[in-house]
């Protein structure tokens, strides 16, 4: 079993790597000099990039007055910072956009994905965080690892996925008994391999996990946010059962019953428009 899981591990490296506008971008954040004038130069030599990005400071994700009508002007309403994650969030998708998986539905996948982000982004306001679009990434790239299994070893999974709706075993469970390794595991591997900031690999491989650790917040949130996107039925990574809730996580988290109701009001009012910015070529 182990031997299974440390080739499947190897085998991450045939996956395509983040595209090079992804990091261009970060480097001219973190220059001295950076400007956000810089910042559009370089994301403006991806026309597709460019335009999914406006698409999303359009959306209702953002709740902007105006209309946003060009990368300078996106920049200077979001920030640089904010703009950045959102670079990366499309990056992401861009790189297994096209890629035909027999055992799950990509758009349905994303469509999970970006509500659990919608969800996360929803309860960190509603507690006061700063920095939401942490949270709404953190909560998009969370199941992030299940594609890599689906695609590099699709029969093992679609025996995983029969017993999960035959049996209704937990998928995860089920992951870590025929591949040795679960989706959790390949997710935070996978994000480090991209050089992703720590926060989103800690939050993919342990939003199952009940220990602490140093994003124990964003950790707890997206838990949630998981909960209440299978909860609503939008999309699916794969399982149909709605995880069960951690009351650990829950006491984490710091919210309260009657914060749930505006969370979910906001994740089903909002979460079309955005996987229709993101996901339209």
């Amino acid at each position: 079993m182990k031997a299974r899981a440390d080739r499947l591990l190897d085998r991450l490296n045939e996956l395509p790597s983040l595209p090079a506008i992804y990091y261009q971008a970060r480097e001219a954040l973190v220059r001295p000099e950076g400007s956000l004038e810089s910042m559009a130069r370089v994301l403006e030599a991806d026309l597709s990039l460019s335009a999914r990005l406006l698409r999303v400071a359009n959306s209702a994700l953002y709740g902007l007055v105006s209309k946003v009508d060009s990368l300078t002007h996106a920049l200077a309403v979001i920030g640089t910072e904010e703009a950045h994650r959102i670079v990366l969030a499309t990056s992401v998708v861009s790189v297994f956009r096209d890629i035909p998986l027999g055992a799950v539905s990509m758009r349905s996948f994303w469509e999970h994905s970006i509500a659990t982000g919608v969800a996360s982004r929803a309860i960190a306001r509603r507690l006061g965080q700063t920095e939401v679009e942490r949270f709404y990434l953190a909560g998009l790239l969370h199941d992030i690892g299940r594609l890599p299994l689906y695609l590099l070893e699709p029969d093992a999974m679609g025996q995983a996925l029969q017993a999960h709706r035959e049996h209704r075993a937990d998928l995860l469970t089920l992951e870590a008994q025929i591949l040795g390794i679960t989706h959790t595991d390949v997710g935070a591997l996978l994000l480090e391999k991209w050089q992703i900031p720590r926060v989103y690999c800690e939050v993919a491989g342990r939003h199952h996990d009940l220990a602490e650790d140093d994003y124990c917040l964003e950790t707890s949130i997206t838990h949630i946010a998981d909960i209440i996107t299978n909860s609503l039925r939008i999309g699916s990574s794969g399982t149909r059962a709605v995880p069960v809730l951690s009351d650990a996580q829950w006491q984490r988290s710091g919210l309260e019953i009657e914060d749930l109701r505006p969370v979910v009001d906001l994740t089903l009012s909002t979460t079309k428009d955005v996987v229709s910015a993101f996901l339209e070529s």
